[in-house]
């Protein structure tokens, strides 16, 4: 699991004196830590132990990685660089190693019990206690109607039912919940954040848990012995996110649930749907007309996510893409983002997404980007199609855009009913049947002269012959066709042609 400088810092001060710079990350990019070599460059995402007196810190980009000074380092000043610490205690760099390694070893195994857990008939409160040994402060799952759904290292020994407000101990902070603007506003946050508390109830570091694209459960962790800022926020993150695939893993499509999911299940499978009711029910939802939107179908397969329920997988989703909707159509999953509600870059959007599809070995075919609510329908078909093409020429990759092989898309569609020679410009077929007999270069040298413009100065550059070759060549080559290509639609018919054939002869040599 990758920890951030600040986390790593917070459990170093735990065991020695320190003194850093005045900007520690608190990005969760470290990988593992290493002992410094001298003269070696610093690699991103490692965390450095240096026990040099010379090193030198301006030589270095430091964003992304963590930097360890043993009490050797004679230059003291490091008000001016991120992400370095100076270690004053005596502590020789094998001991400081041995300690971070021991750090990542705690939150390695907290990783791969909670993957266990996921892959088995688990419970969010079993995933709170083994949680205890990474995050140490009291955590709780609460429901947005304040049931507990789980909780570790809080008192609740005389809460009834499971749910706060339901005794004389807990009526009073549900009541000051109920009245309090930051608690209401909390509803609509992503990510982490801080909650400052009130009279009766205690600050907090929470997390939003999603279903159906509501709030419906929060994440919530006390005060303890971990500070309630960035430094355990992506921790929390991730331990939410978990809890969400849980929560949610049991969630269906139903006729009464009007909701975005529903929408779209209708949408998707529904032959007779009235795009007027549903484009609607969209805008009720804040889905507007005049909105962007992406379409992206996940090719499912049976031992994938860990053997989870798709509905789980595309509880998860939602919730990592702010402004989604993912549903299960034909044993995958079709995930609808309207870009111009969501709050993440789409580049963002992209990175969480390929790598959540290429950890699972999933595929995924994106659509192209489009207004309104009647291509719903038509970007799914363009997705699918996506992948289908995208598989046949990239069987390797996880991720394929239809921007990519929508050339090879249109290929295809004029080659459907008739074979590429039948339908290519005839007597460019008959230059390709001379050259194929007589050895000369005709064919490929009217291909590269189109392809340059019709620059002869560009195309006996490209094909490293005399200008006086290439002249008396198309000139041959003029009278062949019968043509000067000064047409428009006859040059863009001759390199629809090229690539037909092109294509045809690739099929005959696979």
């Amino acid at each position: 699991m990758n920890l951030s400088a600040k986390l790593v810092v917070f459990y170093l001060r735990r065991h020695l004196s320190l003194r850093t710079s005045a900007k520690i990350s608190a990005e969760p990019c470290l990988k593992y830590p290493v002992l410094y070599q001298k003269g070696l460059p610093l690699r991103e995402q490692l965390i450095y132990v240096i026990d040099e007196a010379d090193f030198l810190l301006s030589r270095h980009n430091l964003n992304r990685v963590l930097l360890l000074l043993t009490g050797k380092y004679a230059d003291k000043t490091l008000e001016k660089y991120p992400n370095v610490c100076l270690i004053e205690s005596e502590a020789s760099a094998a001991w400081i190693l041995q300690l971070l390694q021991e750090i990542f070893q705690i939150y390695n195994e907290w990783q791969q019990e909670i993957f266990k857990l996921m892959s088995s008939a688990s419970s969010v409160q079993r995933i709170l206690d083994i949680s205890s040994e990474a995050i140490h402060n009291p955590m709780t799952v609460i429901g947005m109607d304040f049931t507990v759904i789980g909780s570790v290292g809080m008192q609740m020994d005389n809460l009834k039912d499971s749910v706060f407000g339901s005794s004389e101990e807990t009526l009073p902070i549900v009541n000051a919940l109920k009245n309090d603007p930051n608690y209401e506003n909390a509803v609509r946050k992503r990510g982490f954040f801080y909650y400052p508390g009130n009279e009766y109830a205690s600050p907090s570091l929470c997390v939003n848990i999603q279903s159906c694209g509501r709030t419906a459960y929060r994440l919530l962790i006390s005060a303890g012995s971990m500070p309630l800022d960035n430094t355990i926020g992506f921790l929390a993150e991730f331990l939410a996110q978990n809890v969400t695939i849980l929560i949610n893993s049991s969630m269906f499509v139903s006729k009464g649930d009007q909701s975005l999911r529903y929408i779209f299940h209708n949408l998707l499978t529904n032959p007779k749907a009235d795009y007027v009711e549903i484009s609607q029910e969209l805008t009720a939802y804040g889905w507007q007309v005049t909105h962007y939107y992406l379409c992206i179908l996940i090719q499912i397969g049976t031992p994938d996510w860990k053997n989870l329920t798709l509905k789980a997988i595309c509880s998860y989703i939602e919730n990592t893409v702010p402004e989604s909707c993912a549903v299960e159509h034909e044993g995958n999953i079709v995930v609808y983002i309207n870009l111009n509600l969501v709050s993440l870059p789409l580049d963002h959007i992209n990175q969480k997404l390929a790598c959540f599809i290429r950890d699972n070995y999933l595929t995924a075919g994106y659509s192209r980007q489009m207004m309104g609510h009647f291509n719903f329908y038509r970007q799914y078909q363009q997705a699918k199609l996506t992948i289908d093409l995208g598989r046949r020429r990239h069987p390797t990759a996880w991720i394929h855009h239809f921007n990519d092989i929508a050339m090879t898309y249109y290929m295809e569609q004029l080659t459907k009913k008739l074979p590429a020679y039948m339908t290519c410009h005839e007597q460019l077929l008959q230059l390709k049947y001379q050259d194929e007999a007589t050895g000369s270069e005709l064919y490929r040298t009217l291909r590269c002269y189109l392809q340059n413009q019709q620059s002869a100065t560009k195309t006996a550059q490209a094909m490293y012959i005399h200008r006086s070759t290439l002249l008396y060549r198309l000139n041959r080559i003029r009278d062949i066709m019968k043509s000067d290509f000064s047409d428009p639609e006859e040059v863009l018919y001759l390199l629809l042609s090229f690539r037909l054939l092109e294509e045809e002869e690739n099929q005959t040599s696979r």
